[in-house]
């Protein structure tokens, strides 16, 4: 239901943030805000597109599980489907000053998990309160209310949570910590990072390299003075290894599964999302595979999911510890592709982009042996469902 929203939705970013943006990759190389007419207006659309897709996919998720579980009853599917969608805007509102309404963005954005569970339970609870043989539209009213009330309550358990002020410590810890401590430190939030990727809930690592927190602001100084990229002071960082490396075509190295897909499946509908979702995957957005595959909450693909973005970011700190390779130390233009980024922060390293390509094909060795398997899987089903 949610793919055909997520690829437009992927679309428009791309367009807007790499086409349309003034330090957007495809912008800088090709001057597009200087003879593209109308360029801020079609970049203000591409944003509205994107905002109100990918940006609220949880919305259309908690509508989504709602409906179809009780569709799955037999039960009254529109009715619990805007019990969803209003459960979950009341538990993502926040209230601003001026009263405007304003919601969480990390939930609407990066909560499909949580999206999907209230739906789920909204879901059940107009299968238990609501007898599909009768048209007494009242009938919904103790629903809806129950619904509410839960919703309210979760609201405010949240705003609670959010007045802790978790610090993320990322960055402190890098630069606290030996270089030793800080490898681990990065492999782990990596490795966590892609597992709540997995699992439609944000990770540390999920937005783009930004080149401002301490560490890269500390390597790209140092890197200035000595005009190189080798002596930085922190090799271990999740831009120098993260980004740089076990990124290609977003979390879980969505890139090479796509390679591995169009090479070696055989699936006709397999093809056709890897080949719908090569274009913005090739500027690191995945949410197509992630649901139109689906990669989302699918066991067959968690493993690797896991261990291709873990082995990159190994031989990646190998070679920067035996000083094969330097550090990714200079800014990138905003969607730059993955394999470019370590190339362009090491300000044109040959080794490095050899490097990156390298891994891309390790990568896809990788999925082959579970991109066949998923496909003899989705055989035995089918199969299975027409016995039935």
């Amino acid at each position: 239901m949610m793919f055909p929203i997520v690829l437009l939705g992927s679309f428009a970013e791309v367009i807007k943030i790499t086409f349309l943006t003034s330090s957007g990759y495809i912008a800088t190389l090709f001057k597009v805000t200087e003879w593209l007419p109308f360029h801020s207006d079609l970049a203000w659309i591409m944003g509205v597109i994107y905002h109100c897709t990918i940006d609220m996919i949880a919305l259309y998720g908690a509508f989504g599980a709602a409906h179809f579980t009780a569709k799955e009853y037999g039960k009254k599917t529109s009715i619990a489907g805007a019990l969803g969608l209003v459960a979950f805007l009341i538990i993502s509102y926040q209230p601003t000053g001026v009263g405007m309404p304003d919601f969480n963005h990390q939930l609407m954005s990066e909560g499909l998990l949580i999206a999907l569970i209230v739906g789920y339970f909204c879901g059940r609870i107009t299968v238990f309160l609501v007898d599909a043989k009768k048209e007494e539209l009242f009938q919904m009213i103790k629903p809806a209310s129950i619904v509410i009330v839960l919703a309210s309550i979760l609201n405010m358990l949240l705003g609670l949570i959010g007045k802790l002020e978790i610090p993320t410590y990322v960055a402190g810890f890098v630069m606290q910590h030996s270089q030793t401590n800080a490898l681990f430190y990065v492999l782990g939030m990596g490795i966590l990072t892609n597992l709540l990727s997995w699992m439609a809930i944000g990770g540390p690592f999920l937005n783009g390299p930004s080149f401002s927190d301490a560490p890269s602001l500390a390597n790209m100084n140092a890197a200035l003075k000595s005009g190189s990229a080798w002596n930085v002071p922190f090799k271990f960082t999740d831009t120098t290894l993260y980004h740089s490396f076990a990124n290609f075509g977003g979390t879980g190295v969505i890139l090479a599964l796509i390679i591995a897909i169009l090479i070696f499946s055989k699936r006709t509908d397999k093809r056709l999302v890897s080949k719908w979702s090569i274009f913005p995957a090739i500027f690191n957005n995945n949410y197509p595979m992630m649901l139109g595959l689906p990669i989302l909450f699918n066991p067959i693909y968690l493993i690797l999911f896991l261990i291709a973005p873990l082995v990159n970011m190994l031989l990646a700190a190998l070679l920067l510890w035996l000083r094969w390779i330097p550090a990714a130390a200079y800014p990138v233009p905003l969607g730059t592709p993955g394999p470019l980024i370590a190339f362009i922060g090491t300000n044109g390293n040959w080794l490095t982009l050899i490097f990156g390509v390298f891994l891309i094909f390790v990568d896809v060795l990788i999925y082959i042996p579970f991109v066949k398997l998923a496909d003899e899987i989705t055989e035995e089903v089918g199969q299975s469902n027409e016995e039935i």
